[in-house]
């Protein structure tokens, strides 16, 4: 940095720092004493204040942007987790967010930009977030908060790559297991037996699990409904405030409304608990998968598609078709014996 730089101390004992910049001085209080306060400190406020002067912006200042605008779309959770994932590409590539947006324009030496650079961490599904921050309806947003947009082609542009959905396979005899595991052990470990019910009889997130009420078990018609008044995983992405349900057997909802009513939750707990469901369920049940407790979700997803269809799956687990049809496809009989 070639500006000249100033820090004095005012009658308090409290720095002062100063510097000149196009013509006109700028004075900065830092409220702290030379003692609390680092020369790249120094540097990184008086190129804060230079951005300011010349309406530069950070690549910080474009993420907070981006999560404080409502105008921006999607849930303030979703929007969260886009900029975590911009976060999380700079610092592996050891690039700082108090760069200027003009970073994006960056090409390495072979003229990869930097979503084609950012493809070696192999994640495509973090790198797809990144994008959806730079869609065409948030560019419109971005030039009226004054941003130049043309520092955001590279990324709006970009074609993410596409997972590969692995279809889903299950068999009845580990359906018949786990049934009878948890039926032989709901005395023992009767909350446990609670999280299976939600999880393997109702098709609940784990983000779902331990919200649900007593209140929520409801019927309507002669059918068995849980209610899910929360934010669900798909009404925070969708940024919607439509209260999901979805079906319950006569066994599960009166195993439920037999235990309690009204505003107490099902299951008193959180992470920590869910942490010791996922061991017991490696341990004890035989499940080996990182994510055991939401293959339960995925089997009552199996049993579904397999016994009534990919839509009925859809409804129940509150999946798109297209998703359902990805993972359970091969599961559902294509058998054609309709009289003509």
């Amino acid at each position: 940095m070639n500006y000249p730089i100033d820090l004095r101390i005012d009658k308090d004992g409290k720095l002062r720092l100063s510097f000149v910049h196009k013509a006109q001085k700028i004075l900065v209080p830092l409220n702290c004493n030379l003692s609390e306060i680092s020369e790249d400190e120094v540097f990184r406020i008086v190129e804060s204040q230079i951005r300011k002067i010349d309406n530069l912006k950070s690549i910080e200042d474009l993420g907070n942007d981006f999560i404080d605008s409502e105008e921006t779309g999607g849930a303030i959770d979703h929007r969260k987790k886009c900029f975590q994932g911009l976060k999380w590409f700079f610092r592996e590539s050891g690039l700082s967010l108090e760069s200027d947006t003009k970073i994006l324009l960056d090409v390495d030496a072979d003229g990869y930009t930097l979503p084609e650079q950012w493809e070696k961490f192999g994640k495509p599904h973090k790198l797809r977030q990144v994008c959806a921050i730079f869609s065409r309806k948030n560019l419109k947003v971005y030039k009226r908060l004054g941003y130049d947009v043309s520092h955001f082609g590279n990324f709006a542009t970009y074609v993410a790559e596409t997972t590969t959905s692995t279809p889903f396979t299950t068999s009845d005899e580990e359906v018949d297991r786990i049934i009878k595991f948890f039926q032989d052990a709901k005395d023992e470990h009767p909350i446990f037996y609670r999280i299976y019910l939600l999880a393997f009889g109702c098709g609940l997130r784990k983000s779902e699990i331990y919200q649900v009420r007593f209140e929520h078990f409801t019927t309507f018609n002669g059918q068995h409904f849980l209610t899910l008044p929360f934010a669900t995983k798909r009404s925070r992405l969708k940024g919607t405030s439509h209260i999901e349900k979805c079906g319950v057997s006569k066994h599960v909802y009166d195993f439920f409304t037999g235990l309690g009513f009204g505003e107490d939750l099902v299951i008193g707990g959180g992470e920590r608990l869910h942490k010791r469901f996922v061991k017991f369920l490696k341990e004890q049940v035989g499940i080996d998968e990182n994510k055991a407790c939401h293959r339960l979700r995925k089997i009552l997803g199996a049993r579904l598609a397999t016994e009534h269809g990919i839509y009925h799956a859809s409804k129940q687990l509150r999946n798109s078709v297209g998703v359902c049809e990805r993972y359970y496809s091969d599961l559902v009989s294509h058998r054609n014996d309709l009289m003509v």
